[in-house]
């Protein structure tokens, strides 16, 4: 299964955005992030752990795609999307994902796929974009289509 490469991180669905100085280890678009102790935007550090979808945007306003990361007191433009919204998130490297996957907080601002999980405690996510049927085992750290329920 061919999973696109994206440019944008809000797929479709909406939300609020808001910015927030980043802080600590790099931020890339498309992880799932939370904010610190000090209102600073960091990566959700906690594997499997319960947050609220935050997830950085791409600075499009300076020509950055997608791929581009946010470092150390730069500005970060966070989507907290709707329910029902299509956010493209990272998800970790060999992961096997398909139609329907429950995602989970890998503890890096990444995803991993329930089965990998040891609590269950599910990120409200599934992921959207495959044909029915298909699976793929990723091969590198992939922005990949989920829908926010």
């Amino acid at each position: 299964m061919a999973i696109a490469t994206h440019r944008r991180i809000e797929n479709r669905g909406g939300g609020h955005q808001e910015e927030f100085t980043v802080s600590g280890a790099t931020v890339q678009p498309g992880m799932l992030t939370k904010i610190n102790s000090s209102g600073a935007l960091v990566v959700h550090d906690v594997v499997e752990g319960v947050t609220p979808i935050m997830v950085p945007l791409e600075d499009a306003l300076q020509g950055a795609i997608a791929s581009t990361a946010f470092t150390t007191a730069t500005q970060a433009t966070v989507l907290f999307p709707n329910k029902g919204a299509v956010v493209n998130m990272l998800v970790t490297s060999g992961q096997t994902v398909s139609i329907g996957t429950k995602l989970v907080s890998a503890g890096n601002g990444k995803l991993i796929t329930a089965e990998n999980a040891t609590s269950g405690v599910l990120v409200p996510g599934i992921l959207f974009e495959a044909t029915e049927g298909q699976v793929a085992a990723l091969s590198a750290d992939t922005l990949v289509a989920c829908r926010v329920l």
